[in-house]
């Protein structure tokens, strides 16, 4: 490198970038029969830089038995030229596992031959523990959804609602709107005065409760009540506003009920409509499951009378196998997705 000039060659940036520990590269020259690893896939594999003369198999050994599989043999490199991506875990010798991407290229002769291939190989061990613990915690918030109907909430310091996993499919209304106006199931007669409550609590910057009648899934109205309190940063600042909303009659360990064959009479057009929204299917797709004819599904959406029961009863039957639900909340009817 020449320092005045402040120019890297390729070598050295590889260098420098290997240095953090999570990336190295590899070569693998068929006709000279030379495999390489670089400094920093040694690091990567917890092994002394130079202490082992690699090679293909020493790679695979290191692969985790489970995973080892999905990778490519030596004969399908070399002979045919094959090399995929891959995404597997790496156990080191010192017994200590890492996820790795790989990514590699074969190059060909001019007669279509393989003569070589090279890769590099990072590790993504931190993105991968970032994405099962924020899968882990979805199906938390999920599972005390799926429960007693409870809903999580993030709000801006402003008031503005960042994040709410389950309102859109209690109240039946798509995520862009609900997105732009958080609070548009409260009913109308209602909406202002909480919103005005839900800023005058804000500027006491103390935890606070709303109870509320909101419209669930285009079907009926149902109490609920929210805890808000504040997240406070290290200089006693308001980061954010977190919360749960509930009916306020929920009791823990009871799940709201389903409702039974007794009441099934209650669920309407909008309840079906509703449901097939969760599920993103067409009144065909519900004729299928239902077995029933297409004309059937349309009146039963439009609410029109005639002898329907069956009928209303075999396409419930069809939406709770695909995983809906419609649940007795303060008397409403509500639906959601439960799996």
């Amino acid at each position: 490198m020449n320092p005045p000039s402040l120019a890297f060659s390729s070598r050295e940036f590889l260098r420098m970038v290997e240095s953090f520990g999570l990336s190295g590269n590899w070569g693998w020259n068929f006709t000279r029969k030379e495999y390489l690893w670089s400094s920093g896939l040694y690091r990567l594999f917890g092994i002394e830089d130079g202490s082992v003369r690699p090679d293909y198999e020493l790679f695979r050994s290191l692969v985790h038995p489970e995973d080892r599989a999905m990778l490519e043999d030596a004969s399908q490199i070399l002979n045919e030229g094959i090399l995929s991506d891959h995404t597997f875990r790496v156990i080191r010798p010192d017994g200590t596992m890492r996820m790795v991407l790989s990514r590699g290229d074969v190059y060909f002769t001019p007669e279509g031959r393989p003569a070589g291939a090279a890769g590099v190989i990072v590790d993504i061990t931190g993105e991968q523990r970032v994405s099962l613990a924020i899968r882990a915690q979805n199906d938390r918030q999920r599972a005390i959804f799926e429960h007693g109907m409870i809903i999580p909430w993030v709000w801006t310091v402003e008031g503005e609602a960042v994040h709410a996993p389950g309102w859109c499919e209690l109240t039946g209304l798509p995520p862009e709107e609900l997105q732009r106006n958080w609070s548009l199931p409260i009913v109308p007669e209602e909406r202002a005065e909480v919103l005005r409550q839900h800023a005058a609590m804000r500027e006491r910057r103390q935890p606070f409760t709303l109870d509320f009648t909101a419209q669930v899934a285009r079907g009926g109205r149902t109490a609920f009540r929210t805890l808000v309190v504040p997240v406070l940063t290290g200089t006693d600042g308001i980061r954010e506003w977190t919360g749960l909303t509930f009916p306020p009659t929920a009791a823990i360990g009871e799940t709201a009920p389903e409702i039974g064959t007794d009441v099934q009479h209650q669920i309407r057009g909008a309840h079906l409509r509703a449901a097939r929204g969760l599920l993103d299917w067409t009144l065909a797709d519900l004729a299928g499951a239902s077995k029933l004819s297409l004309s059937t599904i349309r009146r039963l959406e439009e609410d029109a009378d005639g002898p329907l029961a069956r009928s209303r009863h075999a396409a419930v039957d069809a939406l709770r196998q695909a995983g809906v639900g419609f649940r007795l909340i303060e008397g409403s009817i509500a639906v959601a997705h439960l799996r």
